[in-house]
């Protein structure tokens, strides 16, 4: 298939994480034109904090999030895009110049937003927003810093409820992320959901949209790891 969707941000987003999810080959050829589409949205108008920027597409509607929770906010949207963006960029892995040096500016962008937010380390904006971090950073942003994502699992962990799930945080979105993080550093959230992925993947389901098939797979890859 082709991955690349000029068209919109988000799609392009969408289809790249769905063959990292499931092991999907991308060829070099399909990288390299998604790595070039990427490097034209950097700093496009409408980019968030230096990142890389929705199409005019992408502002006419909602953000629907890999795992199918959607976003309404403007500033959301953006902000959440622009980590995935990086985050697929990184996961790319096309080494040259140019990819190198807009990862760089993206993450000085970033940073100064950050610091200018005065948020407590770890954390960024609101609870979803704080998760496009976490995933961003896991795949290499901000320079793969582990403290970041240490103390976001510990802002995590502070939200926990007696269901298996986190006060606020759009649980399959949560999952998605933390099956993205380094097992040792994630373990103990992944081990504190075991018991709700487990009843989720149990219940009966309606019909199979892709992204039930998505939640299934990362709640099945999680349990996995705890084996």
């Amino acid at each position: 298939m082709d991955y690349l969707e000029t068209s919109s941000l988000s799609q392009t987003i969408d289809n790249i994480s769905e063959a990292l999810l499931f092991g999907f080959d991308i060829n070099r050829g399909e990288k390299e034109k998604i790595a070039n589409f990427l490097l034209d949205r950097h700093l496009a108008p409408g980019a968030y904090a230096g990142l890389f920027a929705p199409t005019e597409s992408d502002m006419k509607q909602d953000l629907v999030l890999f795992t199918g929770e959607k976003i309404k906010s403007n500033a959301g949207r953006r902000h959440i895009m622009g980590e995935e963006a990086s985050r697929i960029l990184h996961k790319l892995d096309i080494e040259n110049e140019a990819v190198s040096r807009v990862l760089r500016e993206a993450d000085e962008g970033l940073k100064q937003r950050i610091n200018e937010s005065k948020s407590p380390l770890g954390t960024y904006c609101c609870k979803t927003c704080s998760c496009s971090l976490w995933l961003n950073v896991s795949a290499g942003g901000l320079n793969h810093d582990s403290d970041i994502l240490k103390a976001g699992l510990e802002f995590l962990k502070q939200h926990r409820d007696d269901k298996g799930t986190w006060k606020s945080f759009p649980y399959f979105y949560t999952l998605y992320v933390l099956n993205e993080i380094e097992p040792e550093l994630a373990m103990d959230e992944l081990q504190f959901a075991s018991k709700s992925i487990l009843r989720w993947i149990n219940r009966k389901q309606m019909e199979e949209t892709n992204y039930l098939l998505r939640r299934k797979f990362i709640g099945e890859a999680i349990l996995n790891k705890l084996h």
